[in-house]
């Protein structure tokens, strides 16, 4: 009510608390710090609280960032720079006080006698938001990436005119809920390529071209696969294919060994694996569904000589039938599939009735994260599966 003032404590009620709580003074620290609380102010709405474990506490008191991630429509997660976290809001029965510049007992207060501060509370809350490890959310890397695909030089002026926007690192981390060193991590295993600081994706065409004017040139110099010189091969080739475009397509497809040639070079070796995979993908592409027996032979004549193609390769970019007569193969990448645990085990059930384990672990392998996680994806199994099988986790 105006008119009546609040009422200020002095040391001699504090004294008088502490006899009455029958506690000695000499086993307390010397300040007593008396709370008050102030009208509602715009602290209440301003600020929220959120719960931090030991490590991101950590970090943090070392300098380093925490982030929040998130466009409008989703839910905002918090990114370390090699983490990301889901952010909650949870409800706590107790008060939740804010006060400023509150100390602790650890800050020692050397004083003969008694001595009072006096600490507004700023606001009383009971929300905050707590943090749980969850996976980052990069399927938004490959949609904005597509829309921006590279065809070759010869295309970028309509890319310039059109409008198309174009994504730099940081506006990737802006619009995708990951860390830095996750984003990062799905750029380099999705074979993303920075061209004048814009990061895209060759498209599959002008991709297959680029690997075939590598491939091809080690054919025509005899080279064996584990014997490639790197040097030799840019510059070759530099003339069809722009320098900094050539180098990341032949640091995918190839790898340093600890050979050198007679001029003290490194040689590289190619990565049998990969480039099996992506001529595999070159000729499932054409077709929809294909002879197996004719797929394997074609697959084997296209890679390089020395490297020997296996069906494993294709794991989580096809699938076959080898009940029906003849045997035959479908281009199915998991890539393609919705992040939706849900949605995703319908489609693949949708797909066939039946899948062995080794089939259909390419494509629910991703959800293996966390043992909630798990036990949810385990039980939508097993109200589609028919017959019982024993997890590999």
């Amino acid at each position: 009510m105006a008119g009546i003032s609040s009422y200020c404590r002095t040391v001699e009620d504090v004294q008088t608390v502490i006899q009455h709580a029958k506690l000695f003074e000499g086993d307390l620290q010397p300040l007593s710090q008396v709370l008050s609380f102030v009208p509602r102010t715009e602290a209440q709405g301003k600020y929220r609280f959120l719960e931090l474990d030991p490590t991101l506490l950590s970090n943090l008191q070392r300098g380093q960032s925490l982030v929040f991630r998130g466009t409008r429509g989703e839910n905002a997660v918090l990114c370390t720079h090699n983490r990301t976290y889901d952010v909650k809001e949870a409800e706590t029965s107790n008060s939740l006080l804010l006060v400023p510049d509150l100390r602790w007992p650890a800050q020692n207060v050397d004083e003969a006698g008694r001595m009072l501060e006096e600490k507004q509370v700023l606001g009383v809350f009971h929300k905050y938001y707590e943090l749980r490890t969850c996976k980052p959310r990069l399927r938004k890397v490959r949609q904005l990436l597509e829309e921006c695909l590279y065809r070759g030089p010869e295309y970028e002026d309509y890319i310039a005119q059109s409008g198309i926007k174009l994504y730099t690192f940081q506006d990737l981390l802006e619009n995708v809920q990951a860390s830095e060193e996750e984003l990062r991590t799905e750029l380099k295993e999705n074979l993303a390529c920075c061209i004048n600081g814009a990061w895209r994706f060759l498209e599959h065409e002008y991709h297959f071209r680029v690997l075939s004017y590598i491939l091809n040139f080690v054919d025509e110099n005899s080279w064996p696969i584990d014997k490639i010189n790197k040097t030799e091969t840019l510059q070759s080739l530099a003339a069809l294919v722009p320098m900094d475009v050539l180098e990341q397509c032949f640091s995918w497809y190839a790898e340093e060994t600890v050979t050198v040639d007679k001029d003290g070079e490194t040689l590289y070796r190619l990565l049998e694996e990969r480039i099996c995979r992506f001529l595999a993908e070159v000729l499932l592409r054409q077709a929809g569904k294909f002879n197996l027996k004719d797929f394997l032979s074609s697959w084997q004549q296209s890679v390089p000589e020395g490297m020997q193609t296996t069906e494993k390769y294709l794991e989580g970019i096809a699938l076959m039938d080898k009940n029906s007569k003849p045997e035959v193969i479908w281009y199915f990448p998991e890539t393609d599939l919705p992040e939706d645990i849900s949605e995703r085990i319908r489609i693949l059930f949708q797909t066939r009735d039946k899948w062995t384990l080794d089939e259909i672990r390419p494509y629910i392998h991703c959800f293996r994260f966390s043992k909630l996680k798990i036990r949810v994806l385990w039980k939508m199994l097993a109200q589609q599966v028919k017959y019982h099988y024993r997890p590999w986790w």
